[in-house]
């Protein structure tokens, strides 16, 4: 069996979460180091050549800014370091850790309720539909039209009428603040989930790596905005990720209770954004891909009963929601769900189009001309046809080579935007915030375009996408746990997938969004290993303090990982 000599000092930290120590097998990780070279090529280009979304960053002030929270980064995991070793209460620690978490909360709440916006565009059916459907009681109170062309919305817009109908039976003055606390509460998990995975993977150092650039883009969302399905879907995806990490711990039957727990919360994802699926197929292909030559018969047939029963999970879980859909009333009686949905291959064609934007092309980009083209087509199958049609012929136009040359600058666009897209959709302006108090005017300062502040966190929101696409590119040269390991693999080939179908599909930054926890833990890990490989030796200073309760001391020099 291979075996990697890895310095006990560039070890992680092990704690009562220890690491995850089976290696990915050579395909997953030959994909997971396409998918790190892919990374630093699109960084760069994007820095010599940017490819601008709705907004335009200054490239200079971004760099600046990402170095800025790189130091930032670095330091408050460090101060965190010698807080424990001055606060050996660990009582205390849990306190402040309480104190801690609820802060980062309450300012997020205040943040959204802040920067509030009237629903527009596909979020505005959502909610207005919820709205009216948990004020009425009656389906006729919903976009019937909307969703039948939309069903995917469906599962999210019947959630949050639950959620609404409670908040208004609680006595919730304003239904339009509670969805930005529901919103802002989601970000929230998201960031306490990201947190945990880092845990899960590196131990306490790397999983107080993802604070900063979680606060500049989960904290400060460019989505904070508006309530729709990227910032909703966007704990589920790494929730996954986090029951999967917790499965490689676990013997039988807990690790298979798990990976039915993964299946059903991927059935719920994907009910509010399909691409949340990717994680759990990922996951399968890793350890489907990973089977040991010595002992394969174990091996294959663990990784089988795991696949099957996270999909049997998610088969149940999604019938079941279904049936909800149904018996809700908002399909017609006698109308099917998807009966009228848009056909994929529309989102084929609408992938492959572009058109001239604010600060240069849009790739793959939403198109209304497209949609009611293909809306234009009564029947479903001749919908299906036609729009497969259009899209093969826009191939065609294009040749191999352009074909080629529009995927690239596709991919670097979405890739590009660290601000994913805000403010691109519908007819939002900096001019409709709802909220009128002092405090919330200056912090819509920030927030809006053409507001004297917005430049600021557009750069920062950038600067640290920047950072966050170089340590996952640096993942490429990085050796050793947990780089090589199932569950870094499965992260590396999640992103990738989502990369390949964006570029089939329609696409834009903001499809990336639910996503940035798992930018956020891979590049948490490659600091740690980098922060320990260039600074530990240098300055005991600025080294990472012990954690004499976390880490036994090495036996050797060395530590062997198998």
């Amino acid at each position: 069996m291979a075996r990697a000599v890895v310095p006990a000092a560039l070890a992680p930290d092990r704690g009562r979460f220890q690491q995850v120590r089976k290696r990915a097998g050579l395909l997953p990780r030959l994909a997971g180091g396409f998918w790190c070279a892919l990374v630093l090529w699109l960084l760069v280009s994007n820095v010599v050549l940017p490819s601008y979304g709705f907004s335009r960053y200054e490239t200079w002030a971004a760099a600046l800014l990402g170095v800025l929270v790189l130091g930032m980064t670095l330091f408050f995991a460090w101060l965190l370091d010698r807080f424990d070793q001055w606060v050996r209460v660990r009582w205390v620690q849990g306190f402040g850790s309480v104190l801690g978490w609820g802060a980062v909360f309450a300012v997020l709440a205040r943040l959204a309720d802040a920067v509030r916006l009237p629903p527009d565009w596909d979020a505005a059916a959502v909610f207005y539909s919820a709205y009216g459907l948990a004020d009425q009681g009656v389906p006729e109170a919903v976009d019937r039209a909307y969703f039948q062309v939309n069903p995917n919305n469906l599962l999210l817009m019947l959630l949050l009428s639950r959620y609404l109908g409670a908040a208004e039976a609680l006595g919730s003055p304003d239904l339009r603040q509670s969805t930005a606390y529901l919103g802002a509460a989601l970000l929230f998990a998201g960031m306490v989930l990201t947190y945990t995975a880092a845990w899960l993977l590196g131990g306490r150092r790397a999983a107080r790596l993802t604070l900063v650039p979680s606060v500049f883009l989960i904290v400060l969302s460019p989505w904070l905005t508006v309530f729709y399905s990227d910032v909703a879907a966007l704990p589920f995806t790494i929730l996954v990720f986090c029951l999967l990490l917790g499965a490689a711990r676990c013997r039988l039957p807990a690790r298979l209770l798990l990976w039915a727990a993964a299946g059903a919360v991927s059935a719920v994802g994907y009910g509010i954004k399909p691409t949340a699926l990717i994680v759990l197929v990922a996951a399968s292909v890793v350890i489907l891909f990973s089977v040991r030559r010595a002992a394969w018969r174990r091996d294959l047939a663990l990784a089988l009963l795991s696949a099957t029963t996270a999909a049997a999970a998610f088969a149940g879980v999604h019938a079941g929601i279904g049936a909800w859909v149904r018996s809700s009333g908002v399909p017609a009686e006698g109308v099917s769900a998807d009966e009228y949905a848009l056909p994929v291959t529309h989102f084929l064609k609408v992938g492959v189009q572009q058109y001239p934007g604010p600060h240069g092309n849009y790739y793959g980009a939403y198109n209304e001309e497209d949609r009611s083209t293909t809306l234009a087509v009564a029947e479903p199958q001749e919908g299906f046809d036609a729009a497969l049609q259009v899209y093969l012929d826009r191939v065609g136009e294009r040749g191999p080579a352009g074909y080629a040359g529009f995927l690239n600058a596709k991919l670097r666009w979405m890739t590009g935007d660290g601000s994913f897209f805000a403010w691109g959709e519908g007819r939002m302006t900096a001019d409709s915030f709802i909220a009128d108090d002092p405090l919330s005017r200056s912090i819509q300062d920030f927030f809006g375009p053409e507001r004297p502040g917005f430049e600021l966190l557009l750069n920062l929101w950038q600067g640290t996408w920047f950072l966050l696409l170089a340590l996952c590119g640096a993942g490429l040269f990085l050796r050793g746990p947990p780089f090589d390991s199932r569950a870094v693999a499965t992260a590396r080939v999640a992103l990738l997938g989502l990369f390949v179908f964006l570029l089939l599909s329609e696409g834009r930054a903001r499809f990336l969004y639910l996503y940035v926890p798992f930018f956020i833990v891979l590049g948490s890990l490659s600091l740690q290993r980098l922060a320990a490989a260039g600074g530990c030796p240098r300055s005991r200073r600025l080294s990472w303090p012990r954690h004499r309760r976390d880490t036994p001391p090495p036996s050797s020099t060395a530590e062997v990982v198998e």
